[in-house]
């Protein structure tokens, strides 16, 4: 009995503080509504306050409207106000201070700010090596140009570090107002492209030279190769030369002589009616008297004295530094003839990017060709991914189905032991196409970027282009009839424009 009596007094005890607290809550939501309704009848207000989220959460802003002989609103009620719409990160306590210092008001204020995330970097390759070395000869003490100390090769030993792949970094995740987290990629990973003589460490991050001889980076890749030098000229005690490496002739190359390396070819005589084909640069020390005859064809730069009656086709750059007459020459970037003369006079020269001499033309009205704006060859290379893409794209998909069936008998367990060893070799086949894809894909990407450039493709005339010189740029072409001093041409929607020499 004396156990039921206590639990109906604890019970009573419950019920008269609940009915307490609930004639407490109700006076004070009455004396709210009356002094709401007071402090609205004496034109009395509080200060409110808007807060508005942006759509990603990434940032949000007060908004305040002043008291008008009422309450202010405090810091503990923004933050308050903050906490119930689930603003927990990157809040501004310092700026909400300042508003409520300052009495900032009718203005929105940005309170709260997300963090967003930052992509990790790709991996990059660092090279020991000079990749892209400017050919041009050394001025002397008294001004004289030196021809010969070029230093167009660069040798290593065998063992020498050539280049080190900086890893990727991973990247950091952001995060929202309200405490989601945004992803971040990371760097994408990056593999050498190995050509001859050279050896991978095991971890793939370092490249190194197996061989004595000169590093280059042709098409992307990294070779070393061997340097024949020719202690005089190639003609008949020497015949043709075939070479996989490098080559310095030390003499002249006669008529009639061929010449073909994989690296680079340094002649310090002169060419005469000749061809000479070399995957890396051409560097001849004197000049090119072809004859009609004579051919050069280059990977990268082709640099001479003078060009006479030759064909010149150099997948980079053509610098003369005398003058070019009566020659074809074909560049994929750039064009420059410069020197006493820097004459270019008859023929016909294109270039991707760029032509640029002293005088263009003659007196005479010699009929000189000129076309910038359009490098052919990028544009045949990219038709080429184009379609290399193609096929690899469908052979990715004929062997993801290939793999997909496999599986699934794999997981019936119906799945032969010959079949299995197919499943795995189309997997491998499947990451190798997918890792040519990519290859394929960055090098159209960049293939794109360089033709997109070139519609800012220009010819210049330091002292003068003359008449007879025809200019064509792009899609649009210009006959000059008259000489024209201190000059630049450049396709303007469509039309030849000109201007001051821009040099």
């Amino acid at each position: 009995m004396e156990y039921n009596n206590e639990k109906k007094v604890e019970r009573m005890v419950e019920w008269v503080i609940e009915k307490a607290s609930y004639n407490m809550s109700c006076n004070d939501s009455k004396k709210d509504r009356n002094d709401s309704r007071d402090s609205k009848e004496n034109g009395i207000e509080d200060a409110r306050m808007e807060v508005e989220v942006s759509k990603d959460e990434m940032y949000a802003t007060i908004y305040i409207v002043p008291p008008k002989g009422g309450k202010m609103v405090s810091f503990d009620g923004i933050i308050n106000e903050l906490g119930k719409r689930g603003i927990t990160e990157g809040i501004d306590y310092e700026k909400i201070n300042e508003i409520l210092e300052k009495g900032i008001f009718f203005t929105k204020v940005k309170i709260a700010g997300g963090k967003a995330p930052i992509d990790g970097q790709n991996a990059q390759i660092r090279y020991y090596f000079d990749t892209n070395k400017e050919l041009k000869p050394t001025i002397t003490d008294d001004g004289r140009v030196d021809y010969y100390n070029l230093n167009l090769v660069t040798n290593v030993k065998a063992g020498e570090l050539l280049a080190e792949i900086i890893p990727p970094a991973k990247g950091i995740p952001g995060k929202t107002i309200t405490g989601k987290t945004i992803p971040a990629k990371d760097g994408k990973e990056i593999r050498f492209r190995t050509g001859k003589n050279v050896a991978v460490s095991e971890d793939g991050y370092k490249l190194f030279s197996n061989i004595d001889g000169q590093p280059v980076l042709l098409d992307g890749k990294i070779s070393v190769l061997q340097v024949l030098e020719i202690g005089g000229d190639v003609g008949p005690a020497t015949g043709n030369i075939n070479f996989l490496g490098s080559i310095i002739v030390r003499g002249s190359v006669k008529s009639g002589f061929k010449i073909k390396v994989e690296g680079d070819a340094e002649i310090e005589g002169t060419v005469e009616a000749a061809e000479i084909d070399a995957g890396g640069n051409i560097i001849i020390k004197r000049g090119i008297q072809g004859g009609g005859r004579g051919y050069l064809r280059a990977g990268g730069d082709i640099t001479a004295r003078y060009i006479e009656n030759s064909n010149v086709e150099a997948g980079r750059n053509i610098v003369v530094y005398e003058a070019v007459m009566h020659s074809n020459l074909s560049a994929g970037k750039k064009i420059k003839i410069d020197g006493k003369k820097g004459l270019l006079v008859g023929g016909t020269s294109r270039a991707g990017d760029e032509l640029v001499a002293k005088t263009i033309g003659s007196p005479m009205a010699t009929y000189t060709e000129i076309e910038v704006g359009i490098n052919p060859g990028e544009k045949k290379r990219l038709l080429e991914i184009n379609q290399k893409l193609q096929t690899i794209k469908n052979d990715l998909e004929k062997t993801r189905q290939a793999i997909e069936l496999l599986e699934k008998m794999k997981d019936r367990n119906t799945l032969a032991p010959d079949k299995m060893v197919l499943l795995e070799k189309l997997k491998q086949t499947y990451d190798i196409l997918n890792e040519q894809k990519l290859a394929l894909s960055d090098e159209k990407e960049e293939l794109e970027m360089m033709i997109t450039s070139q519609v800012r493709a220009k010819v210049s005339a330091s002292n003068a282009a003359m008449p007879g010189v025809n200019i064509v740029i792009g899609n649009a072409s210009l006959k000059l009839r008259d000489k024209i001093d201190h000059v630049t041409f450049y396709n303007h929607e469509g039309q030849i424009k000109f201007g001051t020499f821009e040099g």
